[in-house]
Parts: C-alpha cells; structure tokens; sequence
C-alpha cells in the first residue's frame, strides 16, 4: 500500500511538473541604480518576478514593475492595485530573484529546499553563500555550503554515537558539483562519506557512496533520477562496490508554505523479501518558511509491517 501511495505521488509530480514547464513566464523587469527613461511590458499570466523598490525616505515596496520612465514609476501590488510613485522619490529598483507572484496574487518566496529531498540531493544547487543546518531523525547533523553556483561543500556527524562510545570519534563529508542546462535540466555529481573509527587497521577508514544525479523541473515541481556507487576506504586501500543504487525522487509545492517529497531507493542488496521490491519508499509533508523547514513522513522497508517514521528539521541561511 505504501509503495502503491508512492507511484501515484511520483505520477502526480510528473503530471505536474510538466504543466508547471508549459506555463509561460514574463521577463523579469530591469534593475537599476537609478529612474531611467524606461517603459516595463504588463506582466502576462502566470508567474511573475517581483521587484524591490526602495525609496529616498527608506521606505521599500514590492511587486511589478509595470511602466517606468523619467517621470513617474508605476507599480502593481500583490493584491492588484497599482501604484504610481513619483520618480524623483525612488532611489533604487532592483528584482527579487527570490520572491514570485502568483496569478491569485500570492507572493511565494522561492522554495530554499529545493537542492534536496529528505536525504538524495537534486541537480540544483545551493547559490554561492547559501547554505543550510539539518539534523535528520535526530542522530545525523550536517552541515551544506554553497561556495559557489557550482559547488557545495557538506559535513556533519552521528553526535549521539560520540556519546554513546560506539567506536569513538565520527564525521561525515561531501561535495556536489554542478550546473544547469536551460532554465529546468538541472545536473549533479559527487561524492559523500562517513568516517568511521576502527574500520579497517589503525585510525579507522570511511564508507560512503559516489553519485550523479538529474532533475527535471522548477524549484515547485521536479523529478529527479540519481545512481550511486557504494565505496570503503581503510588504511590497507579502498574499493568500489559492484552495486548500483537507483534513486527516484519527487518534490512538489501545493501551497506557499506545503510541498510533498516521495524519495525512493532501489536497492538490489536487499533481495525480495515477501514478494516486496528490493526498494525504500519513503514520503513526506515539508512544512517550510524562509529560512527553515520540517519534514514529517515515514519510510518502508521491505519486510516490516510499518513504515518508519521520518522527521527531520532544517534551518537555511544566505
């Protein structure tokens, strides 16, 4: 039942995220430093990028720019209503890369999460100086830093293992490397390991796992498809495990603050137990804001009559 729960999230965020890519967007309006002689298209339906306009006397406003030129600024709010803004009060405008609104005139902020679902990253990537805290089922804390566009940096540990004794000192590390193609062809790979104490001879080795990964989509609705590699380093050498996990992985925002993840993990070491495929379904709510985010769900694993409950909190920053 939950793996048949499972397919239809995933069909439902196919169905979705390929309406989401016909949908046509407006051409986000010009920054500048200063009023300029200027005029802004109307905004066509569906989705469209938000400005900031920060006046000489401090005060900011948002929405669309929809004509601007050396006399007058004329702006449409959220709600609808336009307001025109003499020029010589407006200091500077500047888009919100950000933020959208949306044909009810809701203003959603864009979705800090979208690099990740509840543990298999998408093919987007942090921007430079973004980052996030997540500690998952309250054993794993980690740490992700954008360096760059293309580059995200990853470490964390088992802190409950440090205190438990259990082998001693842990961290785990990684990295993700990579870009898009077009505006919803999003591309990933790289690498992530846990150090683990006595593994192996004298200070320990690692485990982990390197991998690729593909989305399809925008940050409200995409699919991703990663394979990975298992690998072990000790002190005596390291090896790559002839295994290839598939993962299969959802996300889809149904309000400004509600999105529901599907993760699923193919795993052929598992065997079929009970005629049940050799794979981990899991799904999820995302309860998120601006700078955080809680998932609530649970997990099967092939040969237990319950899902495993899944919770996991996240706190983003830049």
């Amino acid at each position: 039942m939950f793996s048949l729960t499972t397919s239809l999230a995933l069909a439902a965020v196919l169905t979705l995220t390929q309406e989401e890519a016909t949908r046509p967007e407006s051409p986000p309006p010009a920054s500048v430093s200063a009023p300029a002689e200027a005029t802004a298209p109307a905004a066509e339906s569906g989705k469209r990028e938000l400005s900031r306009i920060t006046l000489k006397d401090g005060q900011e406003l948002h929405g669309v720019v929809v004509r601007q030129d050396s006399q007058v600024v004329v702006v449409e709010l959220a709600d609808g209503d336009r307001m025109e803004l003499p020029a010589r009060q407006v200091k500077d405008i500047t888009t919100e890369h950000n933020a959208q609104v949306r044909d009810n005139g809701e203003i959603w902020f864009q979705d800090p999460n979208r690099t990740r679902y509840l543990y298999a990253p998408s093919g987007m990537m942090l921007r430079q100086g973004e980052g996030y805290f997540s500690q998952k089922e309250l054993f794993f804390s980690s740490m992700n830093y954008g360096l760059s566009d293309n580059i995200t940096v990853q470490a964390g540990a088992v802190v409950p293992a440090w205190l438990l004794g259990a082998g001693g000192f842990n961290f785990i590390a990684g990295v993700k490397v990579g870009g898009s193609v077009g505006d919803r062809l999003h591309l990933a790979a790289g690498a992530q390991g846990l150090f683990i104490p006595g593994i192996g001879t004298g200070i320990g080795g690692a485990v982990g796992f390197v991998f690729g990964t593909a989305t399809y989509g925008t940050p409200d609705a995409h699919l991703s498809l990663g394979l990975g590699k298992p690998f072990t380093l000790t002190n005596s050498g390291g090896s790559l495990d002839s295994t290839l996990i598939t993962t299969i992985s959802g996300n889809l925002r149904v309000s400004q603050r509600v999105a529901l993840v599907t993760e699923n993990w193919l795993m052929p070491t598992i065997g079929i137990t009970s005629g049940q495929l050799p794979m981990l379904n899991s799904l999820a709510v995302r309860l998120f804001g601006e700078s955080w985010a809680v998932d609530l769900g649970g997990i099967r694993v092939p040969g237990l009559a319950i899902p495993i409950p899944w919770v996991d909190f996240a706190y983003n920053f830049g």
